[in-house]
């Protein structure tokens, strides 16, 4: 038997075999897919943000004073004893003479004494005078003002014979309070110191 195969079965079959042919190819080249898994890609962490530790702060300690606390009593000042009187020396040593002049024969056999009037300037340099013949000496020096009234009469009432004192003057006298000389009016520092250079030796002054 004799088939004749028409011309449309013909075209069918051909675009059949085409299309078979492109599916193959078409599988062919689509990729294969991986077997691991994909890794998806981290998004970058931003930093976390230091904060700065905030200062402390100060605090002020404030005292306070607790309710209803008790007040003290106001003390009572102290009772200061009553400053005990001072002893003034007296006027007049042991040997009768006045205490200053007494008291430089602690330390000096003879004394020059000047007799003076703080008021007159002419008794200021005799006074300068007298001190520098003592000095030149050396021997004890004492000034006695005619002002001070205990001391002056003092020594107005040991002068031998009694009278008055010079003004200006200088007296000389001898441990233990003997006169040896007495100078009336003014004198330089050399008949000073003369006079009490000589009263080691010089015999008492017996009158004014």
């Amino acid at each position: 038997m004799n088939l004749t195969v028409g011309r449309p079965i013909r075209i069918f079959a051909l675009v059949a075999v085409v299309a078979a042919v492109g599916g193959l190819a078409m599988l062919m080249m689509k990729p294969k897919h991986s077997s691991s898994p994909p890794v998806a890609a981290s998004k970058p962490t931003t930093p976390a943000r230091v904060t700065a530790p905030a200062a402390p702060t100060r605090r002020t300690h404030v005292a306070t004073k607790p309710v209803g606390a008790a007040k003290k009593a106001p003390t009572s000042p102290a009772v200061r004893p009553a400053p005990k009187p001072v002893a003034k020396a007296a006027p007049v040593g042991a040997n009768g003479l006045p205490s200053a002049i007494d008291a430089a024969f602690a330390k000096h056999r003879i004394v020059v004494v000047s007799v003076f009037d703080p008021q007159s300037s002419t008794d200021a340099i005799s006074y300068s005078e007298a001190k520098a013949g003592a000095e030149d000496a050396r021997v004890g020096f004492v000034g006695i003002s005619l002002l001070d009234s205990p001391v002056a009469a003092a020594l107005t009432s040991s002068l031998p014979g009694g009278g008055l004192l010079p003004a200006p003057g200088v007296l000389v006298y001898r441990k233990p309070g003997t006169l040896v000389q007495r100078i009336d009016g003014f004198a330089d520092r050399d008949v000073v110191a003369q006079a009490a250079a000589s009263g080691a030796t010089a015999p008492p002054v017996t009158g004014p």
